[in-house]
């Protein structure tokens, strides 16, 4: 399958499933992952609206950190992926080719960002992450120009941290600003190995928890929850 139309599947599976959302006063929060079974190779799909507290319509104030926590109990293991070796330089240069098709993790499906410029709106962007070893490389840019950021998603255990670079834009702050995040990152799997799995079980809830902790350009720190429905197995299932 090409990537594009697993993108595109994966995100109507996801939609279909009905989960408890997240709200903010800068962003509307939603992560899941691509399975509601436990112990099971899966994707994961990250939605994010970020917004301004004055005027959720306005250009938002840049995030600088976006820190995502998983269920407890999820796993991830890297060396199922084949690795970039690309430098930074080399990704915005080279963009996509500089890494081989292998390492390449998932994307963005309509994701935007705004510069502020009057009557400019929203500025859809082109994401893809590769794999770099234990980190994440996400290459980034506005769809149809030469002009291309990466960013670093650092896997701690449960914990991904992402530093959201600077990009240049218009006022007030003279830098464009995330609006619209959507990136879906497939399963995939070698043998009994993947890349991330979900937690082996389902608690009583039925309810898996994510937590988002977004830091602003302002220095303002948000919070905010998403629970994604899972299911419990079977004493017979055995684990995907």
């Amino acid at each position: 399958m090409k990537a594009a139309p697993i993108l595109v599947v994966l995100a109507l599976v996801v939609a279909a499933l009905p989960p408890t959302a997240g709200a903010g006063p800068r962003a509307d929060y939603k992560q899941l992952f691509t399975t509601r079974t436990a112990g099971a190779s899966t994707g994961t799909d990250t939605r994010i609206l970020y917004k301004h507290p004055g005027d959720p319509k306005a250009k938002p104030i840049p995030v600088r950190r976006e820190v995502f926590t998983f269920p407890a109990g999820t796993a991830f293991d890297s060396s199922v992926v084949p690795d970039c070796h690309a430098s930074d330089l080399e990704l915005e240069l080279e963009g996509k080719a500089a890494c081989p098709g292998a390492s390449w993790v998932g994307g963005g499906i309509g994701d935007t960002s705004m510069t502020g410029f009057p009557g400019s709106g929203e500025t859809l962007l082109d994401v893809d992450g590769f794999d770099d070893g234990s980190d994440l490389k996400l290459l980034g840019g506005p769809r149809g120009f030469p002009l291309r950021f990466v960013a670093h998603a650092r896997t701690k255990g449960r914990v991904v941290t992402v530093d959201v670079p600077r990009t240049p834009g218009g006022p007030p702050d003279g830098e464009s600003a995330l609006r619209r995040i959507h990136n879906v990152f497939p399963a995939r799997s070698i043998g009994r190995h993947a890349p991330t799995r979900t937690p082996r079980t389902c608690p009583k809830s039925r309810a898996w928890t994510f937590r988002a902790h977004f830091t602003f350009a302002d220095g303002v720190v948000e919070n905010d929850v998403y629970r994604m429905r899972c299911a419990r197995r079977g004493r017979h299932q055995t684990r995907p």
